[in-house]
């Protein structure tokens, strides 16, 4: 079954639709953006949250301090990187005991170690398509992010068979998230998952 992730969750308006649909991942965004939250509202919106929900740090730098602070107040179960890593930086990610999203970039090396490979817009967050031709699904575990919206998932999933899906601008109205929204979008990957598994 594909997997969901609703990002950029920084307010706490969003936490009950989040508990009753259930997405498999929320992502905190504490990189610069109009999403971005500070580890103080992270700890807020992690303890509101069902348990089951697991919660990803969304960073742009490699910031050991941040992630382990994280770490040791129990907000996160996964780090997702938009910066090159080596492959030792991956391991003392790992070794805290998280899944490891590396964000997939030309200039980048691909760490096989990573947990998933991350296909994202050339500007993420930025509601535009990532290019799905070039995306081999059978190389690694993948989450596509980048446009994703309820109209156009069940066709990622048909043609990219990415493990995750990851959603940010594509459920939100005026840069707010937005529950129909985000109902309509978890209701839209769990039918193209039955139509996948039924075929």
């Amino acid at each position: 079954m594909t997997k969901i992730k609703i990002c950029g969750i920084k307010d706490q308006a969003v936490i009950p639709t989040l508990n009753q649909y259930l997405p498999d991942y929320v992502g905190f965004v504490f990189a610069k953006s109009p999403r971005q939250i500070k580890l103080p509202q992270a700890v807020a919106l992690r303890r509101q949250l069902k348990p089951e929900i697991k919660t990803v740090a969304v960073v742009t730098a490699y910031d050991l301090s941040l992630i382990t602070a994280l770490v040791k107040q129990e907000v996160i179960q996964a780090v997702q990187l938009h910066c090159s890593i080596s492959a030792q930086q991956l391991k003392q990610l790992q070794q805290l005991g998280l899944q490891v999203f590396q964000v997939v970039k030309s200039t980048w090396p691909r760490l096989a170690a990573a947990d998933y490979w991350m296909y994202d817009a050339v500007q993420p967050g930025s509601g535009k398509l990532a290019d799905w031709q070039q995306i081999d699904h059978q190389q690694h575990p993948l989450i596509l992010a980048g446009g994703l919206n309820s109209t156009n998932v069940a066709q990622a999933i048909k043609q990219v068979q990415p493990q995750i899906v990851d959603v940010s601008s594509g459920v939100e109205t005026n840069g707010n998230k937005d529950r129909n929204k985000i109902i309509d979008f978890i209701r839209s990957v769990r039918n193209a998952d039955q139509k996948k598994y039924c075929n």
